[in-house]
């Protein structure tokens, strides 16, 4: 198991370096990827402009109360939630095109203008499955997060690709954006591929919006197409918790 989650991250450094410095089927296992329009849409699924209701800010501790439970997936090794704490030393990483840096930063939560009061998060894992998956959940406010959603929002409409140093070699990452799933209060979802010397590395992120809540799902495949879609039960159930822990 550590050997998994060892090599996601070495998968992973360079394509969410943003993150560390600074989908769809249904079943217990990732499932059929999304097939992404000709021409990219930047549309997401409800309404951008206010949320429908107040939603209250989460704690940390609700946040963690709120994620999926690690027995949530039989079929996956479970991991428990942490929550995010400040490193020392972090500093943002240089992306090549800065809508690609406001996007990957604000589906991160580590937008620096926006910080997030609480943020969670929690690494998945598949036994039939050497890539794994992560959530972010980031609890804003309810202004707040409307506006980080925006962020990720317009990203997609300018960001097409972009380059990113990594630990051995150049990351170079082309957006492509799919079809916004119907979660929460609004959601979008796209993939980022970049070419390896191991073959396609193609990473699906799923950002929804539920009240002052933005959650963030990201699922690594490399060379399988069959299993880039972070389980989409998973994120319909972590979503319903997220609203339950608001209401």
């Amino acid at each position: 198991m550590p050997v998994h989650v060892a090599r996601r991250a070495s998968l992973l450094s360079a394509l969410v370096a943003v993150a560390s410095l600074a989908v769809v089927g249904c079943g217990a296992h990732p499932g059929n990827p999304v097939t992404a329009p000709a021409a990219p849409s930047t549309s997401a699924s409800g309404s951008p402009s206010a949320p429908a209701s107040a939603s209250r800010t989460l704690t940390a501790e609700e946040l963690v109360a709120a994620a999926l439970p690690t027995e949530a997936s039989p079929d996956a090794y479970g991991h428990p939630v942490s929550v995010r704490r400040p490193r020392a030393g972090e500093r943002e990483s240089e992306v090549s095109d800065p809508a690609c840096a406001r996007l990957l930063e604000a589906a991160h939560a580590r937008r620096p203008s926006r910080s997030a009061p609480a943020v969670a998060e929690q690494t998945f894992n598949w036994r039939n499955d050497p890539n794994g998956g992560d959530s972010t959940l980031a609890s804003y406010g309810n202004s707040g997060a409307v506006a980080v959603f925006a962020e990720v929002s317009d990203g997609l409409g300018a960001c097409r690709y972009y380059e990113s140093p990594g630990p051995a070699t150049t990351y170079k990452g082309t957006v492509t954006v799919g079809p916004a799933p119907r979660l929460g209060d609004e959601a979008v979802q796209f993939e980022i591929t970049a070419p390896t010397e191991g073959g396609s590395h193609v990473t699906q992120y799923t950002v929804v919006r539920t009240g002052s809540v933005i959650a963030t799902f990201t699922k690594l495949s490399v060379g399988d197409p069959d299993l880039r879609a972070f389980p989409p039960a998973l994120i319909a159930r972590q979503i319903s918790l997220l609203q339950q822990a608001q209401s």
